[in-house]
């Protein structure tokens, strides 16, 4: 069960990331801010970045992986993109960090599941090896493709990147899955 104080101090970094880096914000900021004190603050995270990895599977795995499907992964991605949006600074503070690689893990965990689900609607019977290097690249794919659309101030319209995401899906996981099929001879 999440507590108000993981979410106070949720709350707390996403306000001094807008007015500072992320790796100058001090456990004491943090803990001022969200009206904690500092035995709180690590009762319940190591550091800074275990927060702000805490903050995004809060904020967006959690939520989206559910029901995620290949008939609403689409949807799923404009709401992980609509948070990029609503959390953009956070996001850069992350990308511009000491562990830039946790938006990174991150963006990738959500885009490996839209494209587990993708794979498993089209054909759960996919050899896990094949399995694992399709979700691996076009997972990948993806979360570059997020990352690049962050760097550009998100200049373009999500829509845009749904759009792409899609022409990259559709289609071509069902060629490669038919492709890979034992053969009847």
């Amino acid at each position: 069960m999440v507590s108000q104080a993981e979410l106070a101090l949720a709350a707390a970094l996403k306000n001094l990331v807008k007015h500072q880096p992320l790796d100058k914000i001090t456990i004491e900021a943090l803990s001022e801010t969200a009206h904690v004190n500092r035995n709180t603050f690590y009762y319940h995270f190591s550091d800074i970045y275990d927060l702000l990895k805490w903050t995004f599977e809060h904020d967006v795995i959690l939520q989206l992986q559910g029901d995620l499907s290949a008939k609403n992964w689409s949807e799923k991605y404009d709401l992980a993109l609509t948070y990029v949006i609503d959390n953009q600074q956070l996001c850069l503070e992350a990308l511009h960090s000491q562990r830039r690689d946790l938006l990174e893990k991150f963006l990738f965990e959500l885009c490996a599941q839209m494209v587990h689900s993708v794979l498993l609607t089209i054909d759960d019977t996919i050899p896990a090896d094949l399995s694992a290097d399709l979700i691996d690249f076009y997972g990948s794919a993806i979360a570059s493709q997020i990352i690049k659309w962050l760097i550009t101030d998100c200049r373009a319209p999500k829509d845009l990147l749904v759009t792409r995401a899609t022409a990259i899906l559709d289609g071509t996981i069902e060629f490669i899955t038919a492709k890979n099929q034992p053969s009847a001879f």
